[in-house]
């Protein structure tokens, strides 16, 4: 068997663990339960953090599979949806808007978009799953941060601006901390040009607990189509992730 072949028998055989086990593991758990080289786990695991399909809490040290695995598998278990779920909510905005629609994560100082529905109309903007759209720079991103304190912004940024090599394109930490207190006082963020030329998004909140990373909801689209539906499409994205903030407090 091929060293390929292994490798993507083996993030298989990793799915199965976690729908068995029903909980986040360790490096070791894994490793054990799988009979595979330690080493070879953990680098395993790393790598698929990188591309989003798995989760890690830093402070536990466990694993466990991300939102975007289960986004990828949600067409062939629709019978199993709930009216809340995450794809029924996409699909309920593009529907409403004719755009493209896309849930982020952030991913150190880039936004990782998890899934995306493409836009029905003609002339659409398009973004991939698995793309990646600047942390500062970008609606989802300017979002995210209004989840983390100014301290932890700050960090972010000068890692941001030290990969950027135009000094130009630095960003003022004053200015993104302006940003970011608008963004959360008014419960949504709006690119324009910034992150994809011609283009325009605007992004609100996904409401997931405090179990999970945070998400955002986008819409994304030429700027002239952003610019005129801009009212209506806020209306949409906040009706849609509305009864999902219900439920999370639900929960508490």
């Amino acid at each position: 068997m091929s060293p390929p072949v292994k490798s993507a028998l083996r993030v298989l055989e990793l799915l199965e663990f976690f729908a068995e086990e029903r909980r986040p593991a360790s490096v070791g758990e894994v490793a054990q339960a799988l009979h595979w080289p330690q080493s070879s786990t953990s680098v395993l695991l790393r790598c698929l953090v990188e591309a989003g399909y798995v989760d890690h809490d830093r402070r536990s040290g466990l694993f466990a599979p991300g939102v975007r695995v289960a986004l990828a598998t949600a067409w062939m278990q629709e019978h199993l949806y709930t009216e809340h779920s995450l794809l029924r909510l996409m699909e309920g905005v593009r529907e409403a808007t004719g755009h493209t629609v896309m849930i982020g994560e952030r991913r150190g100082v880039q936004v990782r978009y998890l899934h995306v529905l493409q836009s029905t109309h003609e002339g659409r903007f398009t973004a991939k799953t698995g793309s990646l759209r600047p942390l500062f720079g970008s609606a989802a991103g300017r979002m995210l941060l209004t989840t983390l304190p100014p301290r932890e912004i700050g960090v972010l940024l000068r890692k941001a601006n030290a990969l950027e090599p135009d000094p130009a394109r630095h960003a003022d930490i004053d200015h993104v901390l302006a940003e970011v207190a608008q963004a959360r006082r008014e419960g949504y963020a709006e690119s324009t040009g910034t992150s994809v030329p011609g283009a325009a998004a605007l992004a609100v909140l996904i409401p997931v607990g405090r179990q999970r990373p945070p998400l955002t909801l986008s819409v994304g689209g030429p700027q002239r189509e952003v610019a005129r539906e801009r009212t209506l499409l806020l209306q949409t994205l906040r009706a849609a992730v509305e009864p999902l903030g219900r439920t999370v407090l639900a929960t508490l």
